[in-house]
């Protein structure tokens, strides 16, 4: 199935996809998701109570995902590889927020100082 295949396939979307142009490219390379079950009453203590966790067959997950960021960069720029390119781990769980699902962060760790510099910066923006 080619890219433009996989994005035309919306039937299973919660919501209708996003009509404004893309701003940014990454790449996430060699992934991989842990998850394990936690205590609901656990969990609520990291999450902003406005949030919904979502379960999953009854039971709230947390998620450790570790990859390699590669390529970011604004649309019409070119990436450069001295702060585009790194090593990534968050820690995160499933949440919903006005009728939409979605993931929280508890932790995000890159292996760069200055591309942590910039996510922060752009995450105070959005």
């Amino acid at each position: 199935m080619t890219i433009r295949e996989i994005l035309n396939t919306t039937e299973r979307r919660p919501w209708k996809m996003p009509t404004e142009k893309w701003k940014f490219y990454q790449e996430w390379n060699n992934v991989i998701f842990l998850h394990w079950q936690v205590e609901l009453s656990e969990l609520k203590k990291f999450v902003p109570k406005e949030l919904e966790i979502d379960l999953y067959g009854g039971k709230p997950w947390v998620s450790v995902v570790a990859f390699t960021m590669e390529k970011i960069r604004p649309k019409n720029l070119p990436s450069f590889a001295l702060i585009s390119d790194f090593d990534e781990v968050n820690i995160r769980t499933y949440v919903k927020a006005n009728n939409k699902t979605g993931v929280y962060f508890l932790s995000i760790e890159g292996g760069k100082k200055l591309s942590c510099k910039v996510a922060k910066a752009c995450e105070l923006h959005t």
